[in-house]
């Protein structure tokens, strides 16, 4: 949503996941055992698939640059990853090098990042990261999910491997003790729905401009059928949906109503991976731009 939001800025270029097909190719493999199980052929598929991702994003903001513009990049943190780290998550050990690529515009240095991208790379980027309530997000993955690939459950890997804030969390801490680097933005779906100063704060933090936000838009359509789904809800919509925020939600209350969507067993191990991933939330939720910000002046 805040990417569409974001359409209209006037000095961007505003585009995104190139890296989905890559990740959700490399995703919709966990189940199959470790990465070095897999046919060397299949193998380097996932790898080069996930370059010609990344060259596609350096491409997109050469493209930008040369038309004078900066570029708004919309990615998830879990897709920053390559196919080595996504199976990683499941089967550890496996003994497979990480993948390594190539920033055109620095020379190569030491990775210390949790991603797949180059250091050098995410450094000259501006970070935004959106956050979402786990009681609303994660129930809306599954089902998403479901809809796309047919029968999945929780705790099928391509679905358990996007029930956690693990990434999100892991690459915001990164970002706020690299020395020198740019400061990470957050920003919660709640307020992009509610409130337009948290918004506005956002927008100037990073040089994008808040005047030109737009609320309202044409609905679009994605070609891509996979893509499709995951984009359904906010390419079919012409401006914030009202109702969508987690304020007032009861966790219990919700639990019941997975349980009567999923299924009893599927319903308790959402609930699960909603409890687990609280943490992390939390902790995002109270790093948010705007809420640091007012802390900030009230303190001065």
């Amino acid at each position: 949503m805040f990417q569409t939001m974001m359409a209209k800025q006037p000095d961007f270029q505003n585009t995104g996941y190139k890296l989905f097909d890559a990740g959700f190719a490399t995703l919709s493999q966990l189940a199959r055992g470790p990465l070095s199980k897999l046919p060397e052929e299949e193998r380097n598929a996932l790898y080069n698939a996930f370059r010609a991702g990344f060259d596609d994003m350096q491409d997109e903001i050469e493209d930008a640059q040369k038309n004078g513009k900066q570029t708004f990049l919309k990615e998830h943190a879990l897709l920053l990853s390559g196919p080595d780290k996504l199976f990683d998550l499941f089967y550890r050990d496996d003994g497979l090098k990480p993948i390594v690529l190539t920033d055109r515009n620095a020379p190569d240095q030491a990775h210390t990042n949790p991603t797949s991208i180059p250091d050098s790379f995410l450094l000259r980027l501006r970070p935004i990261f959106q956050i979402r309530h786990p009681i609303l997000m994660f129930p809306s993955v599954l089902r998403t999910e479901k809809k796309a690939l047919g029968t999945l459950h929780p705790k099928s890997p391509l679905v358990a491997a996007a029930l956690t804030l693990s990434h999100s969390r892991a690459l915001y801490d990164w970002y706020l003790n690299h020395e020198g680097g740019p400061r990470p933005q957050v920003i919660d779906a709640d307020d992009i729905m509610t409130d337009k100063s948290a918004v506005r704060r956002v927008c100037i933090e990073t040089g994008l401009d808040p005047d030109a936000v737009q609320y309202e838009w044409e609905t679009r359509e994605e070609p891509n059928p996979v893509k499709a789904v995951f984009l359904s809800t906010i390419y079919a919509s012409k401006g914030i949906l009202p109702g969508l925020s987690s304020q007032g939600l009861k966790f219990e209350t919700e639990k019941a109503k997975w349980k009567a969507e999923f299924g009893d067993d599927d319903g308790e191990d959402l609930a699960k991976f909603v409890l687990d991933a609280m943490p992390d939330y939390d902790y995002l939720l109270s790093q948010r731009t705007y809420i640091n910000r007012q802390e900030a002046s009230q303190r001065g």
